[in-house]
């Protein structure tokens, strides 16, 4: 029955292929594209041999701009024998449209069509693909033969404007579009083509004034939307692209310019996933073309993504070598990778031209000073300057390249030259640091005044007179200038911040909290208050789980900010949660793509998650963007011994001299491998490496004597410490050397090195620390405590020191007097669970049990995993008459069995409850 019921159906259900076809050309008719594409797909399920339904399809998609379906069912419409004058000037349209442009000309420069309005097509698909290859000549051409062929063809005489612009006579090309909308003011194409003329000769005003004709001549079709969009974008006028975007929508929401263009406009909005998506989308169906591998280039830079932006904008220059915002921002990718040179030879071709464009120039500049040429970098920008005199960014540099050598004077001259010649507020912002820096503060001021007279330069001038005030220690004048800003900018979070930080100078946090909560009250999305926010909640001293709990919260309102995501990173590894940690780096950087801080976050947090294979293969793209980062090598290197390859690990660190060969710590880290993996001679031969390259002289010396200490060679240590005191008298290298004589067996003449050192280097703090942490070890706390005051007479707002001599000083019966040290250690630092478990056991000693109970608590809160801490509070909840208490805290140490080796004290405290 069921087999015979669909058979039945099938039999008599749907219209047949001729009635979909008809259906099908309606729809076509009606400009409706994407139905009517739906028609032609039924009308060849029901009969595939239908050339004319392929053809038909094949056009339909064409105009939705899926140029890459268009061209496969065009191909299908010419085998099956459709007419060639109809398909095959869809077919070049459609490689052409898919910026493939040689196979234009491979395969259709040499095609005939009998239909002159076909040839005509054909022949514009021709010149548009010279066009693309710089080949002016051969592209006209092809338009003359079109217009041979339809005399007259408004399409022809338009592109005919195009090639005089690109021969260079602009204007000239601009008239000849003029002479058209003469002749036909109401063609929207006579328009759009004087607008992107008007745009080639910045006259981008003009340019919008004709793009907007267009659109109200014809508002049903999409060209002039998707031209007026990058004029207001590069504006800047974010707001305007987004209203002609939705006005676009309505017109063609599914449409490839629409979609192209919501992705740009998603990208400048900050929505990196959106833009991505679809981005990736569009290049599915166009691979080969060249805006689409553009945009998903600028998206992959923004995500930071560099080596897939590389590559997608490689590709997109590769196919068209001519236009310059493809090549700019591949040059400037590779410098954010750190290729320079590679940066420069993408260059190259803009560089050559007469004249380059100013902004390359620039650009070649910040790659050459990357280098270390400055001289070379000055030249690149005397260039710029030579090809537009009114680049500000080439005259900006130009002057502070001559402060930097010494010229100051006639560099700050040259500074405000430039400022008086523009409205860009740069010149002004780059001379007042110049001179702040410098310490000419009046003059600075005086520039400061020249500033706000701007158009704009108001609030950025009172924000820099807050920063010059509080560089002058004028404090109150600096909060002066922050209120204005505030005043005139509620939202303002710089200065916000600021006044903050002088509330925090003031021992004023919750002012600077309220600060903070108004601004998010304003802008709850402020992901630079949030952040602000959870570093005092840090300061405070909250909790653990407080503090995770409003970071995740920050992540979720602004799931877009790298800073926030970092944030909770952060708080996640110092909980500790490293597998947590792990997974919102994981997260965050699938999101963002491959940002450096994401990545080290990353890799960081699965070394201590133990998972050290994955580690190093972050480690490893971090490497990719960040070639000479020391830190990066020492992390991968550090992931490979974790996982137990040390071959690996002294490859990395190989690699990393080679690339950084004055890096002191890859030497340090190197020599030290090799020591412990059973290679002395080895590591002796890399700390000499380190001391043929040395520049300061004893970074050497002092990596020889570490490396000889550790094979208990202690006198030959001694030897090195003394040579590399000599260069520098670091408190460093007096420990080193004082560690090694007595490790020597050399008692009396560690006691004479003490005493000369102390008596050439009294402020010497490391090395007073070293002897009193050395007494304390010996048990020797009297020696140990007025060494401990020793050193904080020099350092009197040291937590560590504080919270040392208040241990000393209660381990020898003075609780009382200990207790402000250990007060003061922990108002400093209250985020170091240590200092809260001496405060607590001082508090136990004065037998104010209560307070040491809330202080362990906050110790443990601190460091839950901490069973002694939990052990400590145990006992004073005992002392404090808590027993219930006391008796669940020592339960779950009891639980923890072999994990916590002292059992034999947790059982007898609970034999007394």
């Amino acid at each position: 029955m069921l087999l015979a019921a669909a058979m039945l159906l099938s039999g008599c259900s749907g219209n047949s292929a001729e009635q979909y076809l008809k259906s099908g050309k309606a729809k076509l008719q009606a400009s409706d594209l994407r139905g009517a594409a739906i028609e032609f797909r039924n009308a060849l399920q029901k009969d595939a041999s239908l050339a004319e339904a392929r053809f038909l399809l094949g056009s339909a998609l064409l105009r939705q701009g899926d140029a890459r379906s268009a061209y496969a069912e065009l191909e299908r419409a010419e085998r099956q024998g459709y007419d060639a004058n109809l398909v095959v000037p869809l077919l070049a349209r459609a490689l052409s449209q898919q910026g493939r442009h040689e196979e234009v000309l491979i395969r259709f420069a040499q095609a005939t069509l009998n239909e002159p309005g076909g040839m005509a097509a054909l022949q514009l698909s021709l010149a548009r693909a010279h066009l693309a290859g710089g080949q002016a000549e051969p592209a006209e051409a092809s338009v003359r033969q079109a217009l041979d062929a339809v005399p007259g063809l408004p399409e022809a005489l338009q592109l005919q404007a195009r090639i005089i612009a690109r021969r260079g006579d602009v204007p000239a090309a601009i008239a000849r579009a003029q002479g058209l909308i003469a002749a036909d003011p109401k063609s929207d194409s006579n328009w759009l083509t004087l607008g992107d003329l008007q745009q080639a000769a910045g006259q981008a005003d003009a340019a919008r004034r004709s793009y907007a004709q267009a659109i109200q001549l014809n508002p049903a079709a999409a060209q002039g939307y998707a031209s007026l969009l990058p004029l207001l974008m590069s504006a800047g006028d974010l707001p305007g692209a987004t209203a002609t975007l939705a006005a676009l929508e309505k017109v063609d929401a599914g449409s490839v310019l629409t979609r192209y263009y919501k992705a740009w406009i998603k990208l400048e909005q900050g929505e990196l996933q959106v833009a991505q998506e679809l981005g990736e989308n569009l290049l599915k169906q166009s691979p080969d073309n060249v805006d689409l591998l553009y945009l998903a280039g600028a998206v992959e830079a923004r995500r930071n993504s560099l080596d897939r932006a590389v590559d997608l904008l490689g590709k997109a220059v590769a196919a068209a070598p001519e236009p310059l915002r493809p090549r700019m921002l591949l040059a400037q990718t590779l410098l954010r990778r750190g290729d320079a040179d590679k940066c420069l030879q993408t260059l190259q071709p803009l560089l050559k031209r007469d004249p380059a464009p100013a902004e390359a120039l620039v650009l070649a500049a910040a790659a050459t000073a990357r280098g270390g040429d400055g001289a070379k970098a000055e030249q690149w920008l005397a260039r710029a300057v030579d090809a537009d005199p009114q680049n500000v960014q080439g005259r900006v540099g130009l002057a502070v390249a001559r402060i930097g050598r010494g010229e100051v004077d006639e560099g700050l001259k040259q500074l405000r030259a430039v400022g008086a010649s523009t409205p860009d507020l740069t010149p002004d912002t780059t001379l007042v640091d110049q001179l702040a820096r410098l310490r000419r503060f009046d003059a600075a001021l005086e520039a400061l005044r020249v500033l706000e007279a701007k158009p704009e330069g108001k609030l950025v001038a009172e924000m820099l007179r807050g920063r010059l005030e509080l560089a002058r220690d004028n404090v109150a004048q600096a909060r002066e200038a922050f209120d204005a800003v505030l005043k005139a900018d509620a939202a303002n979070t710089q200065a916000t911040a600021a006044l903050a930080g002088l509330d925090l100078a003031d021992r004023r946090p919750e002012a600077a909290r309220a600060r903070f909560q108004k601004l998010l009250e304003k802008d709850p999305a402020n992901s630079a208050a949030r952040s602000a926010l959870l570093r005092l909640e840090i300061d405070r001293g909250a909790s653990s789980d407080q503090l995770v709990a409003m970071a995740r919260q920050a992540v979720k309102l602004v799931p877009g900010s790298r800073e926030l995501r970092l944030d909770l990173i952060r708080v996640l590894l110092s909980k500790p949660d490293a597998r947590q940690a792990a997974e919102v780096a994981q997260e965050s950087v699938n999101l963002l793509g491959d940002d450096p801080e994401l990545l080290a976050a990353l890799g960081q947090a699965q070394l201590l998650g133990g998972e050290a294979n994955l580690a190093s293969k972050s480690f490893t793209r971090l490497l990719a963007l960040k070639p000479k980062l020391p830190q990066a090598h020492l992390w991968l290197a550090q992931a490979y011994r974790q996982a137990g390859d040390n071959a690996r690990a002294l490859r990395a660190l190989k690699h990393g001299v080679e690339v950084l060969p004055d890096e002191p710590a890859l030497y340090r880290s190197e020599a030290l491998l090799l020591n412990a993996d059973g290679q002395p001679a080895q590591a002796l031969q890399v700390a000499r490496q380190l001391q043929a390259r040395d520049k300061a002289g004893w970074q050497g010396l002092a990596l020889e004597g570490d490396v000889l200490a550790r094979q208990e060679r202690f006198d030959e240590a001694v030897h090195a410490y003394t040579a590399a005191l000599v260069r520098n008298p670091a408190g460093a290298l007096a420990v080193g050397l004082h560690q090694a004589l007595v490790r020597a067996g050399r008692a009396d003449a560690a006691l004479a090195f003490e005493r000369k050192r102390l008596a050439d280097e009294p402020r010497d703090s490391r090395f007073i620390s070293y002897l009193a942490e050395t007494a304390l070890r010996a048990r020797r706390l009297d020696v140990a405590e007025a060494r401990f005051r020793q050193a904080l007479a020099l350092q009197p707002q040291n937590p560590a020191l504080l919270n040392n001599l208040a241990w000393v000083m209660g381990r020898q019966g003075r609780a009382d007097a200990a207790l402000d040290f250990a007060d003061r250690a922990v108002t400093l630092a209250p985020r170091q669970p240590d200092f809260w478990d001496t405060l607590a056991e001082i508090r136990a000693a004065a037998t104010q049990y209560d307070a040491a109970v809330q202080a362990q608590q906050q110790a443990l809160a601190l460091a839950p995993e901490n069973h002694l801490h939990r052990l400590h509070l145990a006992s004073y909840l005992l002392q404090a008459g808590k027993r219930e208490q006391a008796k669940a805290e020592l339960t779950r140490l009891a639980q923890l069995g072999a994990r916590f080796d002292l059992q034999a004290e947790v059982q007898r405290m609970l034999a007394t409850l």
